[in-house]
């Protein structure tokens, strides 16, 4: 029936698909039913059928620039490997939803990142990463972000406008008591993890 929507299988994922006057990008997927690339050759191979890349442990010191190649990414997982930024092609997937840069060398938060505005979780855990750009307030449908073991020490205050997002996890990462307030109140309304809180001045 005109107008309503169905359920289709196209390009290896479960879809529900809108009008014809969408964008194949814009439709709605289903991606636990995604095919799951493991190797950037086969992904460009057919880029438009790309949802899902994993590459994890493979010893990458740099992520190529034909990632931006991949328009319909939707889920990038580049844990454990020897990261220390992004290409800035990365700013070109605009409907990236998920990214996991657990585990690497990653110093100074990736400014393609915050070009992104699709993206709902952020996993950045145990990277000696110390600061959180200001332009990180364009991630407006942000909802989880994830700096378990950092060494992250500086919020902008632009954080208040991610008004989507519900979790910050903080754990292993050292705040005073004083630092804690103030992330909070950056952050009103969302579960932050911290650790114990430290004794020391502040």
């Amino acid at each position: 029936m005109r107008g309503k929507l169905k359920s289709v299988i196209l390009l290896g994922c479960f879809v529900a698909a809108a009008p014809l006057a969408f964008a194949q990008g814009e439709k709605d997927i289903q991606l636990d039913t995604c095919r799951v690339f493991t190797s950037m050759a086969t992904a460009l191979k057919v880029p438009e059928n790309v949802y899902v890349l994993k590459l994890s442990k493979n010893k990458l010191k740099e992520l190529p620039k034909e990632v931006g190649q991949l328009k319909n990414l939707r889920v990038l997982v580049l844990s454990k490997n020897a990261l220390t930024t992004l290409p800035k092609e990365v700013a070109l997937l605009t409907y990236l939803q998920i990214v996991d840069l657990s585990k690497n060398k990653i110093e100074i938060f990736p400014e393609s990142l915050t070009a992104c505005k699709a993206l709902k979780k952020l996993i950045l855990n145990q990277n000696p990463i110390t600061a959180l750009p200001y332009d990180i307030k364009n991630l407006t449908e942000l909802e989880y972000l994830d700096l378990w073991g950092t060494e992250m020490s500086i919020f902008p205050s632009s954080m208040i406008e991610l008004k989507n997002l519900k979790e910050v996890d903080l754990r292993s990462v050292t705040y005073n008591k004083r630092e804690k307030e103030y992330i909070e109140s950056i952050l009103p309304g969302v579960k932050i993890h911290f650790s114990s809180t430290c004794n020391c001045g502040g």
